[in-house]
């Protein structure tokens, strides 16, 4: 039987009025509700969001609208009406211009909710209507491009976790991840009785910046394409043996679609697990899409899975030249050190020596990983020992410098198994004839960052420190590695 709380005293007074009597419990109970409700009340009477920024709000949104269009309403409390949620903090302004309507919903950042499926939904920009600000989220249902882009100009961005949004909400909810977790499998459970709402919930918590593990598990291991290919890009970031073995049951699959499968050699090149090797093997076995093959074999060659080699290298030879996937064949084939590669890759190359005004010119134009001739160079250059995850060569130029001018160039790579931040400062020194000087960082300014497996080129100019013609020994150190010793015939200088 409820009992009424010793304590309460609602029940202490109508035990003295002579009140109580079988009903009592009931009678207090109702009066305990009616007391909570009107405390709830009380609470839910202060607005989560002050009148003055409402106010702020319309106002930037009113000059951001394009012409003719005006705003018709607001409401405060109000959340979006195709999504399920628990959580009413919502500041909702609708618009209108002749026949065309919009509503635009402000919620807190970390709003949680799951969208209902609606088959004649539009998806008319790339961030499907929800954006994320300084202080906002925005949902906009209407079917004017220009109202969204509208929105979009007030500073605010997708807060997508497979669209560039996942540092932010590795921010936004950083010692939360577990609650947040667990409530949105709780809207799930609550409102999704069948696999295509939930595949639109997990859809729709990825679009939304929502970093829900378990539900984004689910969605990759049972949903359809589309549900399917957000889920498995989501696991890249979310990491972890259970991501690693989801994603390597739907890659080895022949049933999974090519673009899921593409996606999913990419989210397991970004968690670059070792243990992923034989799942990834079996996969590029099966898989048959161009793209899809390309990003499998980039991701053996990121985690060096050395038992893959020789069956990119029957891919390779099997493929035209021209291919777009042999570049790919090539820089994996050179992560995993395969020396049985080196005819095929140099059958892909106009030339076979490595000049350092040639590669500097050519990391301007495009990325260093995808010419087949650096693939050659990281196979069989004059490399210094690895050292504290990386290693260098120096190449001397293609021909004379103009007079007075003598340079070589040093080529850094990433041999180690994590992204390196050694661009920059303090650089490195460069060893002329036994003495040593200090040079420049490889960038100045920009991203200093050497991925893994990835090369970059630095000019080093010798001008001033070679002052005589003759035979000059040259030599590079960057951190504890060491280059090769090159060795330069310098004409006689005039003076």
């Amino acid at each position: 039987m409820l009992r009424c709380m010793r304590r309460s005293t609602t029940c202490q007074v109508l035990r003295r009025s002579g009140l109580w009597s079988t009903g009592g419990t009931l009678i207090c109970l109702a009066v305990i509700f009616l007391r909570t409700g009107n405390l709830e009340a009380a609470q839910n009477s202060v607005p989560w969001i002050p009148k003055d920024q409402q106010e702020q709000i319309i106002r930037r949104l009113r000059a951001a609208l394009p012409q003719d269009w005006s705003i018709t309403g607001t409401a405060l409390n109000r959340t979006p009406d195709d999504w399920y949620t628990l959580d009413n903090r919502g500041f909702e302004i609708d618009g209108k211009k002749g026949e065309h309507v919009f509503q635009i919903w402000f919620l807190p950042k970390d709003w949680l909710g799951i969208r209902q499926i609606r088959a004649n939904r539009l998806r008319l920009v790339y961030w499907e209507g929800v954006l994320m600000g300084r202080d906002f989220k925005t949902i906009t249902n209407t079917d004017q491009i220009s109202v969204q882009q509208a929105i979009q100009q007030l500073d605010m961005n997708t807060p997508s976790l497979v669209n560039g949004g996942w540092h932010e909400a590795q921010t936004l909810f950083k010692d939360r991840m577990s609650e947040v977790d667990s409530r949105a499998q709780s809207l799930v459970r609550r409102f999704c009785s069948d696999q295509p709402c939930k595949d639109e919930a997990a859809y729709s918590l990825i679009v939304l910046g929502i970093p829900a593990r378990t539900v984004a598990l689910d969605c990759a291991e049972h949903a359809t394409v589309d549900a399917q290919g957000f889920c498995i890009s989501a696991l890249g970031h979310f990491g972890g043996q259970d991501s690693v073995h989801a994603l390597g049951d739907v890659i080895s699959n022949p049933l999974t679609s090519s673009r899921v499968q593409k996606y999913a050699a990419m989210s397991l090149n970004s968690i670059a697990d070792p243990a992923s090797g034989p799942t990834l093997l079996r996969a590029l076995r099966v898989i048959s899409w161009p793209e899809a093959t390309e990003q499998a074999v980039e991701a053996l060659g990121r985690i060096r899975y050395e038992l893959a080699a020789p069956e990119i290298l029957s891919r390779m030879q099997k493929e035209p030249q021209e291919a777009p996937q042999q570049a790919y064949y090539a820089m994996a084939l050179a992560s995993l050190r395969y020396q049985p590669a080196v005819p095929a890759i140099e059958k892909l190359c106009k030339n076979t020596t490595f000049y350092g005004n040639w590669l500097l010119k050519e990391q301007q134009d495009r990325y260093l990983g995808w010419i087949p001739e650096v693939a050659l160079m990281r196979l069989t250059a004059s490399w210094g020992l690895p050292s504290d995850g990386i290693r260098l060569v120096l190449l001397p130029s293609e021909s004379a410098a103009p007079p007075g001018q003598i340079g070589v160039v040093a080529v850094i790579e990433n041999v180690g198994d994590r992204d390196l931040d050694i661009l920059g400062p303090p650089g490195g020194d460069v060893i002329v004839d036994g003495t040593r000087y200090r040079r420049d960082s490889v960038i100045m300014d920009g991203n200093t960052t050497l991925r893994v497996n990835d090369v970059a080129a630095h000019g080093i100019d010798l001008s001033g420190l070679i002052t005589s013609g003759g035979t000059h020994r040259v030599e590079y150190e960057l951190g504890t590695a060491n280059s090769n010793q090159l060795t330069l015939q310098v004409p006689a200088i005039d003076r």
